[in-house]
């Protein structure tokens, strides 16, 4: 996939400017670097377990009397589109405080300002995953969230007050990252904060542009769910083109790329030769890197288990539900490992440090901990799960598992 690959430009970018050594995280990106080859091959012979395409027909009664279309139609209608309503709303709030904020700038207001800014980052990470569609078109992921932030680039469009949002080159000056430099990094002292708005409008228009873009952005991608999700549920087909199996290797693809590499590795120093604290979620803002990635969790479990955005009660048929009626061991089922070891691993981030930044220099064992919790799911998705479901992996990588 065409965006899973500047996934990777990003990565080498961030990695020159960090000066990580190559040799270390070689593999890692050679991870990424192979992914859109293989997405974009429909005849591969092989996933990472060894499993062949020509052992896909073995399953077939068993895949067939199961009715995915009811399970991408639950996923959609009561988790995702409901994820994309909520982050709508809450962005639209945020620019209403925005908007209060830039025509009276005072402490109350920009504390405000901020409250908005994290209720729609949280949001944003119940939809992160779905990178598929208009999202991947759009570029949607790159342009909400990627960090590190590039603040010379971030002062450079600001002071001359030309630039394009869709150009690549800025993907690491907008989104929820730079919202959170320009409302938390500018200055320690809140009223000094306030003080840069006051003196030089031109942050505060760049701090609307960014907002307006992802509203757009994230309206043009909930509309687009809307509008096609009749026909997206019918692609049931098991084939490396079908919405079932590219929407199962994406959420494989966020929990390993985007939540345990970008989240804690990166920062633990798991691809480099140390711990880069200045590479965290949340960086500016010192105190919300745990509570973003629990969040992230929240959707990563909600996805898997069936469980509806809106209400925690309500589960319907989900991944879970189909790796369990292709699950030949009915005695020990795989979904409850993949829980199990998804509850160890969430336990291990709830002991981290609000700030994941801070948790580098003081206890990083907790952090490489929590990291290998992480990665111990990763093995029963990637590998254990999809040669049940008789998927093959849409992304090549070499972490060995």
């Amino acid at each position: 996939m065409i965006q899973k690959s500047l996934f990777v430009f990003v990565l080498i970018i961030f990695f020159r400017c960090s000066g990580v050594s190559s040799d270390d995280d070689s593999s890692y990106l050679n991870d990424s670097v192979t992914n859109q080859t293989s997405n974009n091959s429909s005849d591969s012979n092989t996933n990472n377990s060894g499993q062949s395409n020509t052992g896909q027909n073995s399953n077939d009664d068993s895949q067939s009397s199961f009715d995915r279309s009811k399970m991408l139609e639950f996923t959609v209608d009561k988790i995702i589109i409901p994820a994309f309503d909520d982050l709508e709303a809450k962005l639209n709030d945020l620019k209403s405080s925005y908007n209060k904020f830039n025509s009276n700038m005072t402490d109350s207001n920009l504390d405000d300002l901020r409250n908005k800014w994290l209720s729609s980052y949280k949001a944003w990470q119940h939809v992160e995953m779905y990178d598929i569609g208009k999202a991947m078109k759009d570029y949607y992921a790159f342009k909400s969230n990627v960090y590190p932030v590039d603040t010379v680039r971030v002062k450079v469009n600001i002071e001359k007050g030309e630039y394009d949002l869709n150009n690549p080159n800025n993907y690491d000056s907008q989104g929820f990252p730079t919202m959170d430099y320009l409302l938390y990094g500018l200055d320690k002292d809140t009223s000094k904060v306030i003080n840069h708005f006051k003196n030089d409008q031109k942050i505060s228009n760049y701090l609307g542009k960014i907002i307006d873009e992802i509203i757009r952005t994230t309206a043009s991608v909930n509309s687009d769910w809307k509008s096609s999700k009749e026909e997206f549920v019918k692609s049931i087909e098991n084939s490396a083109s079908s919405n079932l199996n590219m929407l199962i290797n994406d959420f494989i693809y966020y929990y390993e790329k985007r939540f345990r590499a970008m989240k804690f590795g990166i920062p633990g120093g798991v691809f480099s030769s140390s711990a880069l604290p200045g590479t965290v979620e949340g960086y500016y803002s010192k105190i919300y890197s745990k509570e973003l990635s629990l969040e992230a969790f929240s959707s990563i479990k909600n996805f898997f288990n069936g469980i509806s955005h809106e209400n925690k009660d309500i589960s319907g048929t989900g991944l879970k539900s189909y790796l369990n009626f292709l699950d030949p061991n009915k005695t020990k089922l795989l979904s409850d490992e993949i829980n199990n070891q998804f509850n160890i691993a969430e336990n291990s981030i709830n002991e981290l440090n609000n700030n994941f930044s801070k948790q580098t220099s003081t206890e990083l064992l907790k952090l490489l901990t929590t990291y290998d919790n992480i990665q111990k799911a990763v093995v029963l998705l990637k590998v254990d799960m999809l040669q049940i479901l008789n998927i093959n992996v849409d992304y090549v990588d070499a972490d060995g598992d």
